[in-house]
């Protein structure tokens, strides 16, 4: 469901401030750390697909850093989240010890 044919309809994100703000609100954003690039708009519109909005609600629930999945292991080496991709709880007895 889409509350707004597109993004930078919605009032209060930093999209509509950086597509029809006013000067002083310009002020309140930092540049892209990456360039936007042509498509960049089309993108920000382009809904998720079901597999990448599945990633995204595991990595919030998990705590997971999202992305490709080199990044991933790479920022969780980093910054010490080897721990969200294991499963959660004990380790399950080996029914043979």
């Amino acid at each position: 469901m889409r509350l707004f044919k597109s993004t930078g309809q919605w009032r209060w994100g930093s999209l509509q401030r950086r597509l029809h703000g006013m000067p002083e609100e310009f002020s309140l954003l930092t540049e892209s750390p990456v360039p936007l690039g042509r498509n960049w708009l089309a993108h920000v519109n382009k809904p998720q697909t079901m597999a990448e909005l599945l990633a995204i609600r595991q990595s919030v629930l998990r705590g997971q850093p999202y992305g490709s999945e080199t990044w991933q292991r790479k920022t969780a080496t980093r910054m010490g989240l080897e721990s969200t991709f294991r499963p959660r709880g004990r380790p399950r007895k080996n029914p043979d010890n």
